[in-house]
């Protein structure tokens, strides 16, 4: 696994979803921009617990940064054709809302 940072927008409404052991994980889709590609790259990613639960505050389109576990992935689309794409394991993720969040707490703190 290839450790990386990814910054993109959601694709679609976050899911928060609860596992069998009771622990919170989020499935969500990055469109993320690659240097001067006209079509942007479609990155798969999934968090856990407290970074799964932030994401899902997230709506469509909101920009998010994550840091995780990079892994390329490939499977056979509808038509049988091989596609390739990529699948991030997050660890941890910024996005302009925890940002304007922190900034009053800052701000008081000093």
């Amino acid at each position: 696994m290839i450790d990386a940072l990814v910054s993109g927008n959601l694709v679609k409404e976050p899911e928060l979803k609860t596992g069998p052991s009771g622990k919170h994980f989020c499935n969500f889709l990055l469109s993320v921009s690659v240097n001067n590609e006209p079509q942007p790259i479609v990155v798969s990613a999934i968090a856990f617990e407290a970074v799964a639960e932030r994401i899902a505050k997230l709506g469509k389109g909101d920009s998010v940064s994550v840091i995780g576990s990079l892994k390329p992935s490939e499977w056979l689309d509808k038509s049988g054709e091989v596609k390739h794409g990529l699948n991030i394991t997050v660890n941890n993720a910024l996005s302009p809302y925890d940002i304007k969040k922190r900034r009053p707490e800052a701000a008081g703190g000093v």
